[in-house]
């Protein structure tokens, strides 16, 4: 459930903020990359149609009626993407999260089995199938007990699907 909540609630964030969105994320470059942007854009568009600064808190009308619609509407498309970017990383976030759980529990359920592979011979241990820093290994295959890549969604030996793979499908 957090897993499904956390790329709507970066979305939201992305909107009221920008780059709020990917630091909730932990992509820091990203949420520079996205504040630059949007501030450095609107800055710019600012000072290129000469808009003069007004106080919203002594007059809110006057603030829709001092700034025109071609400086709003970029400002508006670019934090719209912000957060569109926002999500889409917080999905596959969630995609690569939930397909690491399922291929630590595949290597728990195999070494629990303590089936040997094919031919009896002893496959060497799974290894995780990501570290803390995010680097990928490499897992063994449930079913030929080969070492396949954690990205795969399917053994490229015995072509079979990987039980993280069936993950992804919901």
């Amino acid at each position: 459930m957090r897993n499904q909540l956390r790329p709507v609630l970066a979305a939201l964030l992305a909107l009221v903020f920008p780059g709020l969105g990917h630091l909730a994320l932990r992509r820091w470059g990203r949420a520079l990359l996205w504040h630059l942007t949007i501030v450095g854009g609107g800055v710019a568009l600012f000072a290129l149609y000469d808009v003069e600064p007004v106080d919203p808190l002594a007059d809110p009308a006057a603030l829709t009626a001092a700034v025109p619609t071609d400086v709003t509407l970029p400002i508006v498309l670019l934090s719209a993407l912000s957060a569109l970017d926002a999500y889409l990383v917080g999905r596959a976030d969630a995609a690569e999260r939930d397909r690491a759980e399922a291929a630590a529990e595949a290597m728990r359920r195999r070494a629990a089995s303590g089936d040997d592979g094919p031919g009896g011979d002893q496959s060497p241990p799974p290894a995780a199938a990501t570290g803390e820093d995010g680097e990928t290994t490499e897992v063994s295959c449930p079913n030929c007990g080969k070492e396949v890549d954690a990205d795969l969604d399917f053994c490229h030996w015995c072509t079979e699907p990987l039980p993280w793979a069936e993950s992804d499908a919901r």
